[in-house]
């Protein structure tokens, strides 16, 4: 660390994302990626004239996919920020609206929240979910603070109807609630159409689990025209050109095309429904999952042992050693279908060797 670093990030911790490793080839499950390619369109796009065009700066206020997000989500473009991956979406929230504020979030739950909560010095508190890992809607209803919630939640695949969601909304106009909805698209009611209702939600989305866009990596929030406006001020402050070009234009053609999209989450949840059919069938307890991963646990094998092994057998998975109630648990996105058969596969050789 070098004596010129700010004394806010001194003791920072970053947050650390699924590991990408390049010993071996990997059946990669440890990062809510996918192997599945994107639209059509996006890698026509890709090979069109316009990538002749990147000697020019695109276009900062990202007119051309907000306006593919709009007729999708029925909103304004107006009520719409796009930015670098639903990360940089979270940043601008935190730097625009928390600093000087208190907020909280889930103990167990998408840990970039507690990293940008350090980052820029904010009172967090985290609130225990229940014992069965759902959120206590009564203690977010009952706070002042402003309130960020993954829905459904990561790492446990559990989701909250919109209805618990708008009690939270509309408890306290006084306070900002923020929906992170990465994964709504996998079977879940999303809470857009109540940023017309209430001018304190705002509703964070990426496209990187279900577009099959991690790596064009960009994401996008929605709520009313004030938030926006103050989201983009600080966003044109910061970074005006904060997507490229190749980015936006891959986004806006995978936006386009529904048909694909829906198809495509289709393929995930029956993989995803067949990996907890055959899990349970070997005796782990699964959690209900509205997501693109299943989490785990079996009461013979440890999360620890059961990573380590899957990676023997060339599959990569996420093992959290905290929070100590998460600490038997195994993440596993879910992939293709093929890629979770053989996930079954070699959980079964993993459970015979133990019982031999």
């Amino acid at each position: 660390m070098s004596r010129f670093i700010s004394k806010r990030y001194e003791h920072m911790e970053p947050y650390i994302p699924g590991e990408q490793p390049k010993d071996r080839k990997y059946i990669k499950l440890n990062a809510n990626e996918t192997s599945c390619p994107p639209a059509p369109e996006v890698l026509e796009v890709l090979r069109s004239k316009r990538m002749q065009g990147l000697g020019r700066y695109t276009d900062p206020s990202s007119r051309e996919l907000k306006q593919a997000l709009a007729e999708v989500h029925k909103v304004k473009t107006t009520e719409i920020l796009t930015g670098n991956g639903s990360d940089e979406i979270l940043g601008l929230i935190f730097l625009t609206f928390f600093e000087s504020a208190a907020i909280c979030y889930p103990d167990i739950t998408y840990g970039f929240y507690e990293t940008l909560g350090k980052c820029f010095a904010i009172d967090c508190r985290k609130m225990k979910l229940n014992p069965d890992f759902t959120v206590d809607v009564e203690a977010y209803v009952n706070t002042d603070r402003h309130v960020i919630l993954a829905n459904p939640n990561a790492p446990t695949g559990y989701v909250l109807p919109v209805r618990e969601i708008e009690r939270i909304v509309a408890a306290n106009p006084q306070r900002l609630v923020v929906i992170d909805e990465a994964y709504v698209d996998y079977g879940n009611e999303s809470c857009v159409p109540l940023i017309h209702k209430y001018d304190n939600l705002l509703v964070v989305q990426t496209m990187s689990k279900s577009y099959n866009l991690a790596g064009a990596h960009v994401g996008y929030c929605f709520g009313s025209e004030t938030l926006i406006r103050d989201l983009d001020g600080v966003r044109s402050a910061f970074n005006p050109f904060n997507l490229s070009d190749i980015s936006m234009a891959v986004a806006a053609a995978a936006v386009k095309n529904q048909d694909y999209l829906k198809a495509s989450v289709a393929r995930t949840m029956a993989a995803r429904d067949y990996a907890i059919t055959e899990l349970r069938k070997l005796e782990f307890y699964v959690m209900e999952s509205h997501a693109n991963f299943i989490f785990v646990t079996h009461p013979l094998l440890t999360a620890e042992e059961y990573n380590q092994n899957l990676r023997a057998y060339g599959i990569l998975a996420r093992h959290y050693k905290n929070p100590e109630r998460i600490r038997n648990f195994l993440r596993i996105t879910v992939g293709t279908m093929k890629e979770m058969q053989a996930v079954i596969a070699a959980t079964r050789q993993i459970l015979l060797k133990m019982a031999a």
